[in-house]
């Protein structure tokens, strides 16, 4: 588990997990439910709708 520079606080407890997939599959894990964070699917739709990747 990464604890500081971006990763958490140890005693909080927090389980980051960086994944880097392309934009098809992230949009795609939108439409299954694996990503169900708001701020992470506005952030997917961005993308997609200002065609920056």
């Amino acid at each position: 588990m990464k604890v500081s520079d971006g990763g958490g606080l140890q005693e909080e407890e927090e389980n980051i997990e960086i994944l880097e997939i392309n934009i098809d599959d992230a949009l795609a894990m939108i439409e299954s439910g694996e990503i169900k964070d708001g701020k992470t699917i506005m952030l997917l739709q961005y993308i997609k709708l200002k065609s920056i990747m």
